[in-house]
């Protein structure tokens, strides 16, 4: 038995060399991507985009389902109806208000990633219906009719759902 003051000998082959250990990153990795996250977030770097919305006037009333064949028959075509369209996200509407020639509506920065947007048109006089059709599609595909808000028909509204399109016509038809 040794000594307690005796010295030994230790091979340091023997021994495990000390390596260096990564495990400590993730300490500063995570914090450093939850304060780029939030400030993607902060900035609206991802969800936000341009909407156009194009108003079309048909001729003639169109029949349940109709289909982009249809309404080239019916004669839909761009046309100034004096409508008003809102976007709203929420129960709050767009911010700022949108960019208009009387047939295009652009609304801009609105929030496309979630389906909680509602449309709103209102037309001066009363009308038969309103279509909401994807006119990126080839060819132009209805995605929802919209629901009369009011006796006098002139008042529609519809949920827009989960879009993959950020080109929308509204068709007003008699």
């Amino acid at each position: 038995m040794p000594a307690w003051h005796e010295a030994t000998w230790v091979d340091p082959d023997e021994k495990q060399k000390r390596r260096f250990r990564g495990g400590w990153l993730w300490l500063l990795l995570i914090p450093a991507a939850l304060v780029l996250f939030s400030v993607a977030r902060f900035n609206d770097y991802w969800q936000y985009d341009d909407m156009t919305i194009t108003t079309l006037e048909c001729d003639e009333r169109l029949g349940g389902s109709p289909t982009w064949a249809d309404m080239e028959s019916a004669g839909c075509a761009p046309a100034a109806i004096g409508a008003t369209l809102t976007l709203v996200d929420a129960g709050r509407g767009t911010d700022p208000e949108p960019d208009m020639d009387g047939t295009n509506w652009t609304f801009k920065n609105i929030p496309t990633a979630f389906s909680t947007l509602v449309l709103n048109v209102t037309v001066p006089e009363s009308v038969g219906g309103v279509l909401i059709v994807d006119a990126e599609q080839d060819p132009p595909a209805v995605l929802r009719e919209m629901t009369p808000s009011d006796v006098a028909r002139t008042v529609f509204a519809r949920n827009l759902g989960e879009l993959d399109t950020l080109t929308l016509y509204v068709v007003v038809y008699p």
